[in-house]
């Protein structure tokens, strides 16, 4: 009987060990995965109707806004988007400025920084300069999703552009 678990013990541990190998990405894989994931995340930012702009998002996915609760779902998102869009000269521009993709090439996240501009009530434009995550998984198409995204202003930064 020892020598029955032994073997089934030690057979797992192979294949448990096998089965890593298989999901874990080369160190070239995740490089390509992480500009992959870059590249998402400024069409995303380029995005011109709220079609295009949706398709980038997962349809469960959660949105963290500045002073707002938690935001699930395209609809919901759809309204608070139309909130900032009602704001007079509302701009909103961001650029990714690193990206993780895990071993397993299915999760990852971009770290970035995003300008808002908008028309101030003195008739001055206001500019707001924020810092975000998104973190982003692959669906069933292996296409990138963002699954949350979260951001606040950051009066340090003073470019969107790499630091």
């Amino acid at each position: 009987m020892r020598k029955f678990f032994l073997t089934v013990l030690i057979g797992f541990l192979v294949a448990s060990c096998a089965n890593k190998e298989k999901v874990a990405q080369t160190a070239e894989q995740k490089k390509q995965e992480e500009a992959n994931l870059m590249e998402a995340s400024r069409q995303w930012a380029k995005s011109v109707s709220p079609e295009e702009f949706f398709s980038f998002i997962a349809e469960d996915a959660l949105m963290m806004p500045p002073d707002k609760p938690v935001i699930k779902g395209h609809e919901d998102m759809a309204k608070t988007l139309q909130e900032f869009q009602s704001l007079p000269g509302f701009k909103i521009a961001w650029e990714p400025q690193e990206a993780f993709v895990s071993k397993s090439g299915d999760l990852g996240y971009c770290v970035d920084r995003i300008l808002v501009n908008f028309d101030g009530k003195d008739g001055n434009i206001v500019n707001l300069f924020e810092k975000g995550v998104s973190i982003w998984k692959k669906n069933d198409k292996g296409e990138w999703k963002m699954a949350v995204d979260i951001w606040n202003v950051d009066p340090t930064i003073t470019s969107i552009y790499k630091y």
